[in-house]
């Protein structure tokens, strides 16, 4: 790892050249993975007949994968060189998109979503919990993880307005080769990353280190509050435009962040965020004009990229200095899991009542403002420290 005697403050840069590669890698990858997200569920309906519920758990499955690997993370990451390990779960993930095309029952398509979800997780622990730590000054590592962890928001934006705008206009299996080229331009990047030599350690096979930190779980919960409803909206909302929307959302909250909300405080930005949620739901439920849901995209993408990247900070503050990458691992995890948490929800409850998804989703952010008022409340420390 660098270290601060070779790497004075002055010359500890963020946007070094392997930062940008990391960052590329980690966007053209969530624009590849997201944009099947839309298109794989119709597919599925329409090539096996299956119900959207059906279609909609095959999907999640990918979700549930992401925990099976974890246990090994430690032993993976200190056995094996870094960067091989990341390469090759790439180079698995993009190549088994391929085989989409030739399965032949929608079991086999649960048995690729799972392949994909563990390789996933051994991507996302080895890049942004592990390799961006790797190549960045000690004093620049928090700014390194928050802009890794942006670069994979905005690739999720960019990728559903991707897949929704092509998937009426091309064949499935142009959709599938365009993702797998995308997964490619993010897969060449990872060689020229220049990692700093590390000498394999001896570890145990089994642990909790790169896989989930116990003292992070109550923020990455709250934060899994607001995936479960970007899930409710990615299965209920099929338009190009309102994930440009989103997307320009995303960006709108980070500029607040970084240039207005910079001195505020973390309970504000996420009452701010919540507030713009809500806003924006109340203006889908009541609104039918397409310029209101465009309005409502801006909104949530501010109230999305506010409220997680608050989260996102809490997780990566929590832990001590060994296990910073155990909490962004965390993030990792349970963001995914609550996005297809929210898309299973949604293809289940809206066969029966497709009326109310969106008040559902209020409510979902009704509790966790609740939530968070009330744990961050000054008279909720007073009662703990009565208690010790």
């Amino acid at each position: 790892m660098y270290d601060d005697f070779f790497f004075p403050y002055e010359k500890a840069k963020l946007w070094t050249g392997n930062m940008v590669l990391l960052s590329l890698s980690n966007f053209l990858l969530y624009v590849s993975l997201y944009m099947m997200l839309p298109a794989l569920p119709l597919w599925m309906v329409r090539h096996w007949y299956c119900s959207y519920a059906e279609a909609g758990a095959t999907i999640a499955v990918f979700g549930l994968a992401m925990f099976l690997p974890g246990a090994f993370n430690s032993y993976l990451i200190d056995t094996f060189k870094r960067k091989s390990v990341c390469f090759i779960a790439m180079f698995l993930l993009v190549a088994s998109s391929l085989l989409y095309p030739y399965v032949a029952t929608v079991g086999l398509v649960v048995l690729v979503r799972a392949l994909q979800g563990g390789l996933f997780s051994v991507i996302t622990m080895t890049t942004g919990s592990t390799l961006v730590i790797d190549v960045t000054a000690s004093r620049r590592r928090t700014d390194a993880n928050i802009a890794f962890a942006w670069a994979g928001r905005f690739g999720m934006a960019a990728g559903l307005a991707l897949g929704v705008y092509i998937y009426p206009y091309w064949n499935f299996h142009y959709i599938i080769y365009t993702s797998v080229a995308l997964g490619t331009l993010a897969l060449v990047l990872i060689p020229a990353v220049k990692v700093p030599f590390r000498a394999p350690l001896s570890t145990l096979w089994f642990s909790l280190d790169r896989f989930v930190l116990p003292r992070t779980l109550w923020a990455g919960l709250n934060m899994m509050m607001v995936a479960i409803v970007f899930g409710i909206l990615i299965a209920h909302i099929y338009n190009e435009l309102f994930y440009i929307c989103i997307l320009a959302g995303l960006i709108l909250s980070l500029l607040l962040l970084s240039y207005v909300l910079s001195h505020a405080s973390g309970r504000s930005e996420v009452e701010l965020g919540q507030a713009a949620m809500i806003g924006g739901l109340l203006l889908l439920n009541y609104s039918n004009g397409l310029i209101n849901s465009y309005i409502a995209g801006i909104l949530l993408g501010m109230g999305i990229g506010t409220t997680v990247s608050r989260f996102f900070i809490k997780m990566i503050s929590l832990p001590r200095h060994c296990e910073r990458g155990t909490g962004n691992n965390t993030y990792q995890l349970l963001w995914e899991a609550g996005v297809l948490a929210g898309f299973l929800f949604e293809n289940i409850w809206t066969e029966s009542h497709p009326d109310t998804i969106y008040w559902i989703c209020i409510g979902i952010c009704a509790v966790l403002l609740l939530m968070y008022e009330l744990f961050t409340h000054p008279w909720y420390y007073r009662k703990m420290e009565e208690k010790q």
